[in-house]
C-alpha cells in the first residue's frame, strides 16, 4: 500500500506561497519601523533644540546672534571649543561621529544639523514667522527643507528601506489595494469630571514679545532677574488635559495637567497693566483649530485684562479699578476640587513642582519687605511650589529703599519676575475620540 504524503509540487506550491507573503510583508513592517524610528528622530531633535532655547534664555548668553555653534553630547561649545551650555537633558544625544551645529538668533535656534543614530536631521526657523520645518535623511544633513511638512523626501530618488523606489500614496499594493491608511473613526464620549483628554496644540512656535511684558534687551537693562525682550514658547509641549466643569452649553472646561517648561518674564508697569491681557493671548495658542471653542489663562473670570493709566490712580482694591480682584479663585477651586492640590510640574521635570501664574493682580497700601518700598504696591498672583496662592512685587508708587544699582524710583525700576504657563481650554460638545478611557495612563484621544 502506497503511504500518503506531499507532492514535490504541492511542496513547491507552498513555498511559493510564503514566499510571495514574505515579499508583501517584510518590506512593509520594514518601511513601519522606519518610519517609527525617523519621527523618533525629529521628535529628538526638536526636544535637543527647546532645551537650547530654554537654556539661552535663562542663562542670559549674549553676544550669540548669527553664530554657529558645535554641538557635543550634553554641551555646545564655540570656535574655540569653549563651553557656552551644558543642557541639563535626560535620553538621547546627537551622535559624536558627525558635525552636529546650531546657528544662534534672537535667542532661537534658526538652523540646527543633529544626528540621532542613523538619521541626519535637519532644523530651520522662519525667523519672521517664527515657524520651523525638518527634514531628515540617511545620507548626510540636507542644505534646506522643501514643502511644509515635518516628514518629506530626504533626497531626490532616495531608495526606501526595502530596496525598492520611494512609491507615491496613491499606488497599488501588491494586493490591488489602494496603499493608503486606512480612516480612522471617531466616537462620541461622555466626559466625567477628572477625565484625562490628549489633545496637541497646533502650534509649536510663539514669540512673546516686549509690548506684552515690559521686558528690554538684556543689554540696556538692570536685571534683577533676566528679563529677555523676546520669548520663545512651544505650546504643543502641553497635550495633557484633565476636564474641570461641565458648561450649561455641553462644552467642557479642560486645565493643562502640566505647566510650561518655559518660563515666561514679565517687567514693571507694562507686566502689571498687561499681565491678564498677555497670559491670555498666550493661553490663546493652546488650541488645535478644530475642537477647541474658548481658550483662557487660569484665574481669568472676566477682569479688566488691560489697565489704563487713570485706573492705575485709583486706590479702592475692587475689581472696578482693576485692583485686588478675586475672580482667579474660580479657577484654582475647580482645579483644587479635581487635584485636591494647585501643585503643577513640567513636563520635562514630572516629578518636580514648580511656580505658575494665575491671571490676577493685587494691590496693597503698605510696605513690601524684599525691596523695602513703601506707598502703593502693585503684584501679580501665582501658585507657588508647595500649591499657595501668593504674589510677587511688580513696580510700585512711593518711597523706594533697596532699588538695584541705577534705578531712580520704583515705577522704572527693573524688576521682573518668571513663572511658568497653565492654560485652560474649552471643548466643543461635538468633539470625537479615537481611543482611550479617560485616565491618565491611557487619556481619550481627541479626534483632529
Amino acid at each position: 500500500m502506497r503511504k500518503k504524503g506531499f507532492t514535490l509540487i504541492e511542496l513547491l506550491a507552498v513555498i511559493v506561497i510564503l514566499a510571495v507573503i514574505a515579499l508583501i510583508a517584510v518590506p512593509l513592517i520594514l518601511s513601519l519601523v522606519n518610519k517609527s524610528r525617523l519621527k523618533a528622530a525629529e521628535e529628538s531633535a526638536l526636544f535637543y533644540v527647546d532645551t537650547i532655547e530654554n537654556m539661552l534664555m535663562m542663562n542670559n548668553i549674549e553676544n550669540t546672534d548669527g553664530k554657529t555653534y558645535k554641538v557635543k553630547g550634553k554641551t555646545v561649545v564655540d570656535e574655540n571649543n569653549e563651553v557656552i551650555l551644558n543642557l541639563e537633558i535626560k535620553g538621547d544625544t546627537p551622535y559624536n561621529g558627525v558635525n552636529n551645529e546650531i546657528k544662534i538668533n534672537s535667542g532661537f535656534v534658526e538652523i540646527a544639523n543633529l544626528r540621532f543614530n542613523a538619521y541626519y536631521v535637519h532644523y530651520e526657523m522662519n525667523m519672521e514667522t517664527k515657524e520651523f520645518k525638518t527634514c531628515t535623511s540617511q545620507k548626510g544633513f540636507l542644505d534646506k527643507c522643501d514643502g511644509t511638512g515635518s516628514v518629506i523626501p530626504s533626497v531626490p530618488d532616495e531608495k526606501d528601506p526595502s530596496g525598492g523606489d520611494e512609491k507615491d500614496p496613491n499606488d497599488k499594493d501588491p494586493s490591488g489595494e489602494d496603499n493608503k491608511d486606512p480612516e480612522v473613526v471617531g466616537k462620541k464620549v461622555t466626559l466625567e469630571i477628572g477625565d484625562y483628554i490628549q489633545m496637541t496644540p497646533k502650534s509649536n512656535s510663539y514669540a512673546i514679545t516686549t509690548d506684552m511684558t515690559g521686558c528690554l534687551s538684556t543689554s540696556s537693562q538692570i536685571t534683577i532677574v533676566n528679563c529677555p525682550k523676546t520669548q520663545p514658547i512651544n505650546p504643543s509641549e502641553l497635550n495633557l488635559w484633565r476636564v474641570i466643569r461641565k458648561n450649561d452649553d455641553e462644552t467642557y472646561d479642560m486645565v493643562s495637567h502640566y505647566i510650561s517648561n518655559k518660563v515666561v518674564y514679565v517687567r514693571v508697569s507694562t507686566g502689571f497693566t498687561r499681565l491678564v491681557d498677555t497670559l491670555n493671548k498666550i493661553s490663546a495658542q493652546y488650541t488645535d483649530e478644530k475642537n477647541i471653542v474658548r481658550t483662557r489663562h487660569m484665574g481669568f473670570d472676566g477682569q479688566i485684562e488691560v489697565l489704563t493709566d487713570s485706573l492705575l490712580t485709583l486706590s479702592p482694591t475692587t475689581e472696578n479699578s482693576g485692583k485686588g480682584d478675586t475672580g482667579y479663585l474660580t479657577d484654582t477651586n475647580l482645579v483644587s476640587s479635581v487635584y485636591k492640590t494647585l501643585q503643577a510640574s513640567t513636563p520635562n521635570k514630572p516629578d518636580t513642582f514648580s511656580p505658575y501664574w494665575l491671571a490676577s493682580r493685587s494691590y496693597l497700601n503698605g510696605w513690601e519687605s524684599t525691596r523695602e518700598v513703601s506707598g502703593s504696591l502693585y503684584r501679580g498672583r501665582f501658585v507657588n511650589e508647595s500649591g499657595t496662592i501668593s504674589d510677587t512685587f511688580l513696580y510700585g508708587y512711593g518711597t523706594c529703599y533697596n532699588m538695584p544699582t541705577g534705578t531712580t524710583n520704583c515705577t522704572t525700576g527693573n524688576v521682573s519676575a518668571a513663572l511658568s504657563i497653565r492654560p485652560i481650554i474649552t471643548l466643543a460638545k461635538d468633539f470625537l475620540v479615537t481611543d482611550g478611557d479617560g485616565s491618565f495612563d491611557t487619556p481619550y484621544i481627541l479626534m483632529s
